[in-house]
């Protein structure tokens, strides 16, 4: 502040102290609204009935009907044959391409994404390449 009239009286300096420099009047209240944007009170049973419309609508809607993927029979076993696995990775690759995706079916054929364990050409032919059997160990 400057050197005024107005500096010297004890009153003005207690006024300036108070006053928040950023040019916002604190005694503006937000209607019982608690501060950090907690909401009042009389907000409460407004927000909490929307809340529950909202979740009454959401259990109302019905599932559109989804594009029925053939579904691939795969084995339990870890053994699947070449056009197995063909066909699934088809499957996973084709998948997304339509508007509304059967996850169970790409679900189902998730061992032709699967690297691990790799297939016996896959030992094969790291053994014909001359590595190590440990190194073919540590892989698998």
């Amino acid at each position: 502040m400057t050197r005024t009239a107005r500096s010297s009286f004890p009153r003005a300096i207690q006024r300036d102290r108070s006053q928040a420099r950023n040019g916002l009047d604190p005694s503006i209240r937000k209607n019982g609204a608690g501060s950090h944007n907690w909401g009042s009170l009389s907000e409460e049973e407004r927000l909490e009935d929307a809340a529950l419309h909202d979740e009454n609508v959401e259990h109302e809607d019905v599932p559109a009907a989804q594009d029925v993927v053939e579904d691939v029979e795969f084995k339990a076993t870890p053994a699947r044959s070449e056009d197995e696995l063909k066909e699934a990775r088809k499957l996973r690759k084709n998948a997304f391409h339509k508007k509304n995706v059967d996850l169970s079916a790409i679900a189902r054929s998730s061992a032709a994404a699967s690297t691990s364990p790799p297939s016996a050409s896959a030992m094969d032919s790291r053994l014909a390449q001359g590595k190590n059997v440990s190194d073919v160990a540590r892989i698998v």
